[in-house]
């Protein structure tokens, strides 16, 4: 019962760990096709910047403020004025749909990873998808 159990754990760790490598490595290689630059300057969530920080392409910055470029998480309810109008990228299905100004979002769904993006407010912030991305856009 014991080696199962630790089997269990150490499956867990291992997948648990290359979700956030998998993640992190799609941040790295979309965001900055989209942007057309590096390093971005990015006001995250608390995970989010966390995972972003292992990476040379993101500047994390606490404060949003009219020099950031994206705005990634999941909860922003009460978002800066400075920040009111800048593309965010975010975490979940539920963000995604319901603020105005995402442009897109990465999130686990049933275990699956999700990847979509919204033609009208990259439209908006006047950004263009690379080809090989635009079978994600709706």
């Amino acid at each position: 019962m014991i080696k199962i159990a630790l089997s269990f754990f150490i499956v867990g760790t291992i997948i648990l760990f290359a979700n956030d490598n998998y993640e992190l490595k799609l941040y790295e290689n979309i965001l900055p096709a989209i942007f057309k630059t590096t390093p971005i300057k990015v006001y995250a969530d608390k995970n989010i910047a966390k995972l972003l920080s292992k990476s040379k392409n993101f500047v994390i910055t606490s404060i949003c403020d009219q020099s950031v470029s994206l705005i990634i998480g999941k909860n922003f309810k009460n978002i800066s004025y400075d920040c009111q109008d800048k593309p965010l990228f975010a975490t979940s299905y539920r963000w995604y749909k319901n603020y105005k100004n995402s442009i897109g979002a990465f999130y686990w769904r049933k275990g699956r990873p999700q990847l979509k993006f919204k033609r009208k407010a990259l439209n908006r912030f006047n950004i263009e998808l690379p080809k090989e991305l635009l079978k994600y856009a709706q």
